[in-house]
């Protein structure tokens, strides 16, 4: 009897970890590695949503009324699988649009467009251009094998991905903010490796707009 509670009770610890790892969504947070930002504005300081930001004194975010979203190039120029060049094309849209999404559910602006492949960015008085890049894309090994006790583990490459932003003014074309975030951890084992990307991606927008919405109240950036 005491040897099969001893068994439900390891069992029941590994569904438990299981659960919590599903829950997550995506790759984890980690430090951004070499951030450009611009040559007056750099990301230097610790946020507890969007990694790494600066704002330029006096930039007032309720002065805006609309924000085009603009979508990401990816700049990583290490060697990429097959996998990860078809990312090329789907993740930078993806992500343009669930930050779309992200902010119009915030309310904060008037109006929240997306800026087609090959249109010209809005110059609009009162309006703010939310751009940037993506400079690591690598969607890792999402092959796993079963260690008792332990779960899944990975196999390959950890997932990495980093984007910078910008928070433009679209009349002046002067940078507001620049931020810098980092994502990067194995495949957990419960999905593919495009699946566990776009979750990073969703987590990178999330986390973005909760930053943005903070600026929106007027709150500093939040240290760890």
């Amino acid at each position: 009897m005491a040897r099969r509670e001893r068994w439900f009770g390891a069992l029941l610890v590994i569904a438990t970890l299981a659960m919590l790892t599903a829950c997550g969504l995506g790759a984890s947070q980690a430090p951004p590695i070499d951030p450009v930002g611009t040559a007056d504005l750099k990301p230097a300081q610790r946020d507890a949503s969007a990694g790494m930001v600066t704002v330029r004194p006096g930039f007032d975010l309720s002065k805006y009324s609309s924000i085009a979203v603009t979508q990401f190039a990816v700049t990583d120029s290490g060697v990429m699988n097959k996998d990860e060049v078809k990312m090329l094309i789907t993740i930078p849209f993806y992500f343009q649009t669930r930050l779309v999404g992200r902010l119009r559910e915030t309310k904060m602006f008037k109006s929240v467009e997306p800026v087609k492949e090959g249109s010209a960015a809005p110059t609009d008085a009162g309006t703010l251009r939310l751009e940037g890049r993506i400079t690591r894309l690598a969607a890792g090994d999402d092959t796993s094998m079963w260690v008792p006790f332990s779960g899944y583990s990975r196999l390959g490459d950890r997932t990495k991905a980093q984007i910078e932003t910008a928070l433009v003014d679209a009349q002046s074309g002067q940078v507001m903010v620049v931020t810098a975030d980092r994502r990067e951890a194995p495949n957990p084992g419960n999905q593919s490796a495009q699946d566990y990307v776009q979750d990073t991606f969703e987590a990178l927008a999330r986390d973005l707009v909760q930053f943005i919405e903070r600026l929106g109240k007027g709150e500093a950036a939040r240290t760890n």
